[in-house]
């Protein structure tokens, strides 16, 4: 892992709480001089066997994915000056997140945001924090789903 820059790591995805865990990385990337990464995962078995138009349905997901990213880190921008890193896989979530980690030996920190619902943190936390947790290669934040934003901005500050 480089030493010389501290990325933090926020997969986006469709879920509600996303937000939060980037509200919390953007925060921390200032306060450490760090940089953020934004990495959205296009599932790829949402779109296989479909005879003649898996290369279309590839192309709308990527057109959607940047669309997103974009949108995400212009705000982030807009909040705190940050300049996100965009990033776009192709696959299994959780095989791609590992993948990238590896692949890229800046990042440092994974955050994540859990559910507001109780019993269920949501499917990243949930497959992280059980089984592969030990040997996951970079730490885990998980940002309680209950956290609103005037909180992260408390917990952020020097």
């Amino acid at each position: 892992m480089s030493k010389n820059i501290r990325k933090f790591l926020v997969v986006v995805d469709d879920t509600t709480e996303c937000h939060r865990a980037i509200s919390y990385a953007s925060r921390r990337a200032i306060q450490t001089n760090g940089r953020l990464t934004l990495l959205r995962i296009i599932n790829t078995s949402d779109f296989k066997n479909i005879y003649g138009v898996e290369g279309i349905m590839r192309q709308e997901a990527e057109e959607k994915a940047r669309e997103v990213l974009s949108e995400y880190s212009e705000k982030v921008n807009l909040e705190t000056g940050l300049v996100s890193e965009l990033v776009i896989r192709f696959g299994s979530p959780s095989t791609e997140i590992i993948n990238f980690i590896n692949e890229d030996g800046s990042i440092s920190l994974l955050v994540l945001a859990a559910a507001s619902d109780s019993g269920n943190p949501g499917p990243l936390v949930s497959q992280f924090v059980g089984s592969k947790a030990g040997n996951f290669p970079i730490p885990i934040t998980i940002i309680p789903g209950q956290l609103t934003e005037k909180d992260i901005l408390e917990l952020t500050i020097n």
